[in-house]
């Protein structure tokens, strides 16, 4: 008596029909890693990219009003509009829809570098102190302060800075940015949002207090 060996048509299929459930179950478990990878990877770009904003943000809003070592009340303008720009050293403004339009500031160089001063403040920090437009050196006894003009615009989804000749974009990805200035303080929300949609929207708060009180919108 003869056995038959081998597998049968139904075998095979069976077996073909195994396989491929396993293979199925095994790209979805990788499509739902390699998805929560992307997500995760989104959500820490967004961290990254908030923390470096708001950190700017909060450095140059400190800053707004800050023109050296006597107050400002004892300066002396050489263009009596110059003098009107610095009475408002932080200004805000807010579309129709409430996200922020522009946030203006003007303050000392916070770090060497800066690029050509808007103003140069001149003075012996005792008793005089004068402003003058452009870039300008100390006279004998005088200290010289670089003194610019930032402008923060949202654009789209483009939060753009602006501080002397240059232009560049601070943080992409942005769907709300608000701004209000209460009891000498900014009180900031940054809303950041991921293009391809990985990772859920982000809100980030934060209250900044003013260097200098005169600040005002």
């Amino acid at each position: 008596m003869r056995w038959q060996t081998g597998f049968s048509l139904l075998e095979v299929l069976l077996a073909l029909s195994l396989g491929l459930l396993l293979l199925l179950g095994a790209s979805r478990l990788f499509m739902a890693a390699s998805q929560s990878w992307q997500a995760q990877a989104a959500a820490v770009r967004m961290q990254e990219d908030a923390r470096q904003a708001l950190q700017r943000l909060a450095q140059s809003i400190r800053m707004a009003g800050m023109f050296g070592c006597l107050q400002q009340d004892t300066i002396e303008f050489d263009d009596p509009l110059h003098a009107e720009a610095f009475a408002q050293p932080l200004y805000i403004s807010h579309g129709a829809d409430g996200r922020l339009q522009r946030l203006s500031l003007i303050s000392a160089e916070v770090t060497q570098g800066g690029g050509r001063p808007d103003w140069t403040l001149l003075t012996d920090c005792r008793t005089q102190a004068r402003v003058q437009a452009g870039p300008h050196l100390p006279g004998t006894g005088q200290f010289a302060v670089a003194l610019h003009r930032q402008d923060y615009r949202l654009v789209g989804h483009q939060l753009r800075l602006r501080s002397g000749s240059s232009t560049g974009v601070l943080v992409d990805g942005v769907s709300d940015l608000q701004l209000e200035l209460r009891n000498d303080a900014v009180h900031l929300s940054l809303t950041l949002s991921d293009p391809q949609q990985r990772a859920r929207p982000q809100t980030y708060r934060m209250r900044i207090a003013l260097g200098n009180p005169v600040a005002n919108s």
